[in-house]
């Protein structure tokens, strides 16, 4: 499995425990805005997340720019390049 599918499991994982929602609806495709409607407090609990999982930092305004979970995996798979 890559850092991009790990990271996409994380957040996967952690919008279902979030906002109580089916892991299988979710994917890579899934949108923080559109589909979840985050709120600042939401994309600090999913880079929380992702640090803790990653032992990275994940600096919060450069998370929020990403729109979806895909983009967030390739955000935290270009940390490790």
């Amino acid at each position: 499995m890559t850092i991009k599918e790990e990271a996409i499991e994380v957040l996967i994982k952690k919008a279902a425990a979030l906002f109580g929602l089916d892991p299988a609806t979710l994917s890579e495709n899934t949108s923080f805005e559109d589909d979840l409607h985050c709120k600042s407090v939401n994309y600090v609990q999913f880079s929380a997340a992702l640090e803790d999982e990653f032992d990275v930092e994940v600096p919060y305004m450069e998370f929020k720019r990403k729109k979806t979970f895909g983009e967030a995996g390739d955000y935290i798979a270009s940390l490790f390049e």
